[in-house]
């Protein structure tokens, strides 16, 4: 069978598993399910064992190796991150230096992976047109990452042309027409002026990480402290920004944030979760809620438990759903909360789940 059938033949196949059988069905076929959440496995870097779990919410199913079941292929990789923009989701794998673009709604490649001028990838933002991608790039000195950058791709002919940003970059978010970026190695937030690619910085705390933004606009990164560039209990927890005028306007102090910075927020934007965890080698991990108005965190936790690698949460009902990962090549586990922090449900996932994306495949 030449490649060209091999490919016809799993589109008909892929065809049958997410698509109404109804000989009434036109060509906006329903899929089997409504809603899904798309838990992006990690896997173990260089390991190549990176995937991706899908679970049906609205079934209470969970179905592993997402990618290879649409797509006939393994994917050979880790992923960094899942962004979804415009029905299209983009993988970023930092140990495969590409980033893999795939239709939202069934997984399936639409074109080679992106792979020129992409050299570990981390997180994807977009507005418009056009992507903004961190990277690594080629590391020589931890310390300094001289040649990280930020690519720049344009959506409609996926080329990529760089912004030099030295300092690691990390989490991503645009707001104001700007490009707000957390930089791995030292306590400041970089500023891309979209318009002119003039970069500002706006120094914080302690080592940013991850952003969400509340429902005034502001933006909220999470301060961490890292091994390689340390900073005390005090400073840690989360800055918070003002994005048109560059500005630091309050700080929540959470001494037990964890080195990855991971938060997430309610989709009224009035409460933000932030995931702590125990040094190395402690395995203790929690989630703290936060509100928003008052710029407080809860007294004690919410949910605790042990080798928490990441968590998000549902927009449809704040359900939180926290991953456990306590060996990379080992499958992990999926754990749904209720806002209030009641275990509701319970999955087995694919190994290093550490974030969730939430899909309506109807909309």
């Amino acid at each position: 069978m030449n490649s060209i059938k091999k490919i016809i033949l799993s589109v008909l196949l892929l065809s049958t598993v997410f698509v109404s059988c109804s000989s009434d069905d036109g060509p906006d076929d329903k899929k089997e399910y409504n809603k899904v959440a798309y838990v992006v496995n990690y896997g173990g870097y260089a390991k190549g064992n990176g995937e991706i779990s899908v679970y049906d919410i609205e079934t209470n199913t969970i179905s592993q190796n997402g990618y290879k079941t649409a797509n006939n292929v393994d994917f050979t990789s880790n992923i960094q991150s899942m962004s979804i923009y415009n029905d299209v989701a983009y993988l970023m794998s930092n140990a495969g230096d590409k980033i893999d673009v795939i239709d939202a709604g069934t997984l399936v490649a639409s074109i080679n992976p992106i792979s020129e001028d992409i050299t570990k990838p981390r997180y994807f933002a977009a507005t418009g047109n056009t992507a903004y991608i961190s990277c690594w790039g080629e590391v020589n000195d931890w310390s300094v990452m001289a040649n990280s950058y930020i690519a720049k791709m344009d959506l409609s002919s996926n080329t990529i042309t760089k912004i030099a940003l030295p300092g690691g970059p990390e989490g991503v978010i645009v707001s104001d027409n700007k490009l707000f970026v957390a930089l791995s190695n030292v306590n400041k937030v970089a500023v891309i002026n979209l318009a002119t690619e003039v970069i500002s910085y706006i120094e914080v705390s302690a080592v940013p990480q991850q952003f969400v933004a509340d429902d005034s606009g502001n933006i909220w990164v999470s301060t961490v402290s890292k091994y390689s560039t340390p900073f005390p209990s005090d400073k840690l927890g989360l800055s918070i920004i003002n994005s048109k005028t560059n500005k630091v306007i309050g700080e929540v102090n959470f001494p037990e944030m964890g080195s990855d910075g991971w938060i997430d927020i309610t989709s009224d934007k009035k409460t933000i979760y932030a995931m702590g965890a125990e040094s190395w080698p402690g395995t203790a991990t929690t989630i703290y809620a936060i509100d928003v108005a008052n710029k407080s965190i809860g007294t004690s936790a919410l949910i605790t438990g042990e080798n928490y690698y990441g968590f998000n949460v549902n927009p449809d009902n704040d359900d939180i759903y926290v991953l456990v990962a306590p060996d990379t090549s080992l499958p992990g586990t999926l754990k749904i909360h209720s806002s209030n922090g009641v275990l509701l449900n319970e999955k087995t996932t694919g190994p290093g789940p550490n974030h969730v994306l939430f899909y309506d495949v109807e909309k």
